[in-house]
């Protein structure tokens, strides 16, 4: 009796202890293997995040000619205060492929120059050379709504008879149309691309719900250089307006035109421009969010001139 008490609380100990360690937590069949944690246990999670700022310029002689030959170590970059040498990535902009936005100023006060406008624009899109992946949208603005003649693929020659109908008529929604135009940036262009929108306009906006602040801080923070051409004649532009397309420009990296009337020959060096720029990245100073201004500077050669936006604004990081 006492054997088989004996042999009884053997196999009842053997039982218990298999039990155990199939039950322990890490224990597995192959010594290489986890077990998943227990429902009890705490799960520590650690997140590794590097924010990345991507800025494009252009770069120019004192003669105004553009530079093709800059290497990363021939500028610097001042965000906040930071002086920033060591970059991500540094490539010539003529990798990217080109996203345009025209905005055609149809409004009553363009009407001695809408035609000219639509004129230059056509013989612009059939002359220019355009990539496979190059996208050219057209924005005409006058009145309450501004007109969407074509989204992506005006390079394509379908939009002589639009342009060719376009009238100049009522007030200039000059801000809004912009916010509209920055708006399809936003929503279809990727990093990838260099975006710009080619504004034609003798600046004098009177009836837009949005503000100059408010379509300046989305283009920078967007980077769409603004390029402004007054194709209004001389006559009939306003200081005011001058310095509106002026400041537009100034402050995202793109440049003002004085047309007086004959833009033709200025589109094509908007293209040129974009195309013998650069981009670079480089990773956010210390974190910080909020707005940030940006400055870029000639190491080597202090003979350099560059263009970028002025600033941009960093959101804060999700937790």
């Amino acid at each position: 009796m006492r054997a088989t008490w004996r042999w009884l609380l053997a196999a009842w100990l053997a039982l218990a202890v298999s039990a155990m360690a199939a039950a322990a937590p890490g224990v597995a069949e192959n010594s290489g293997a986890s077990a998943a944690p227990g429902a009890d246990e705490e799960i520590l999670t650690f997140r590794s995040e590097v924010r990345e700022v991507r800025l494009a310029f252009a770069a120019s002689d004192l003669q105004g000619r553009s530079v093709h030959s800059l290497a990363a170590a021939d500028v610097a970059v001042v965000d906040n205060e930071h002086i920033v040498r060591h970059f991500r990535s540094f490539s010539p902009a003529a990798e990217s492929p080109l996203n345009l936005i025209l905005l055609i100023d149809i409004s009553g006060s363009m009407e001695k120059g809408v035609a000219k406008e639509a004129a230059a624009v056509e013989d612009f899109l059939k002359t220019t050379h355009w990539g496979s992946a190059d996208r050219v949208s057209i924005l005409a603005f006058s009145g309450l709504k501004p007109e969407l003649i074509c989204a992506g693929d005006c390079a394509s020659g379908q939009v002589a008879a639009k342009l060719s109908a376009v009238k100049a008529e009522g007030q200039t929604p000059l801000y809004d149309a912009m916010f509209q135009a920055e708006e399809m940036i936003r929503k279809q262009a990727g990093p990838e691309y260099r975006s710009a929108l080619i504004l034609f306009s003798d600046g004098a906006d009177n009836i837009s719900m949005r503000s100059f602040g408010e379509v300046v801080e989305r283009a920078q923070n967007l980077q769409a250089a603004v390029y402004s051409l007054n194709a209004c004649p001389r006559q009939c532009a306003s200081e005011r307006g001058r310095g509106v397309l002026a400041s537009l420009a100034a402050s995202t990296g793109g440049s003002y035109y004085e047309t007086g009337g004959e833009p033709r020959s200025y589109l094509r060096g908007v293209v040129e421009d974009l195309r013998s720029g650069y981009v670079l990245t480089y990773e956010l100073p210390e974190n910080e969010a909020g707005s940030h201004t940006v400055k870029v500077l000639a190491v080597r050669n202090p003979n350099l001139m560059f263009r970028s936006r002025s600033r941009y604004h960093e959101m804060p990081s999700l937790p």
